[in-house]
């Protein structure tokens, strides 16, 4: 499915915007004279990390780096766009050697919170408060989670735990490591329990989309007992979201490889990876994947519960 002429023109006059540079930033060095790509490698030829944009991001495009005060970043009443440039990272409460950067809170207008978590060799996680449910999603390095049963386990790069309201557990990590957590108050049915569970995206199905293109994986079951889910979606270049959405649903979205515009109510924002966007209930929502290399973003959603509640 390709874009419309007509959309092309509004694309095109954006895609200064959206443009990473005449040379992409390197891993760990210099410019590459050209965009790497997973089956090329890098200006060393050496494959990039998997979403090694993410933790080596664009930060603004080549010919507005020197522009003072400059960002992509906008905040309005139903939607924001966190760019890179406007992470600010501190200690996170009762963390260990961690710091971290809120993108997405209450006082946004979300009833969530979502957060990267940059650790180092001893950092150490803190629990959740009381009643709050949380997820982890490995963008580079690896953990160790251990739970209150004894058991562990390594998550690595394009992994993930989901730990229950009031679980204890603990996150240590011997590298230096981002996650992209998810926590949210648990809102309970009666009845239902949600489990732990640990996995990482390649496991899960490809599930159907009808009268879409994209790929889709869900990373919680679908069932009663969780809340909310986390979708991977992975758009080919060219391809864009059929059903222009307006529903009841939160989103909290973290661009983890690629470029495109995303459509939020009014207003049209390139984007590439590192981004994070929040959209509040029933704003208009729409996304294009454009450049040379796939789309894939991280997508929370809640799910399961009447609204009245």
């Amino acid at each position: 499915m390709m874009l419309p002429r007509l959309l092309l023109l509004v694309v095109a006059s954006a895609l200064p915007l959206a443009s990473v540079a005449a040379g992409a930033v390197g891993v760990g060095e210099g410019f590459c004279s050209a965009e790497p790509s997973a089956a090329s490698g890098g200006c060393s030829g050496v494959r990039p990390p998997l979403y090694w944009k993410v933790t080596n991001p664009t930060l603004a495009p080549a010919h507005l780096q020197d522009l003072p005060g400059f960002t992509r970043s906008v905040y309005k009443r139903d939607h924001s766009l966190i760019t890179p440039e406007s992470h600010v990272f501190s200690p996170l409460p009762d963390w260990i050697n961690t710091l971290g950067a809120y993108l997405i809170s209450p006082a946004i207008g979300a009833h969530f919170t979502m957060y990267l978590a940059k650790m180092h060799d001893g950092s150490k996680s803190a629990l959740p408060p009381k009643g709050v449910e949380r997820l982890i999603f490995v963008i580079q390095g690896s953990i160790l989670l251990s739970e209150e049963s004894g058991n562990t386990h390594t998550l690595l790069v394009d992994s993930y735990a989901y730990l229950p309201a009031n679980m204890k557990h603990s996150v240590i990590s011997d590298e230096v490591t981002t996650l992209v957590i998810f926590e949210r108050r648990y809102t309970t049915i009666e009845g239902y329990h949600p489990d732990l569970i640990v996995g990482s995206t390649d496991k899960q199905p490809l599930l159907e989309t009808p009268g879409e293109v994209f790929e889709l994986r869900k990373l919680l079951p679908t069932s009663l007992p969780y809340d909310f889910n986390i979708h991977i979606m992975d758009f080919q270049p060219g391809e864009y979201l059929n059903v222009k959405e307006v529903h009841y649903n939160q989103h909290g979205l973290l661009l983890l490889e690629g470029q495109g515009i995303y459509r939020l109510g009014d207003s049209w924002y390139p984007v590439q990876s590192g981004d994070t966007i929040w959209m509040a209930p029933f704003v208009p929502q729409w996304y294009a994947a454009l450049g040379k290399t796939k789309t894939r973003y991280l997508l929370y959603k809640d799910v399961n519960r009447d609204p009245l509640i």
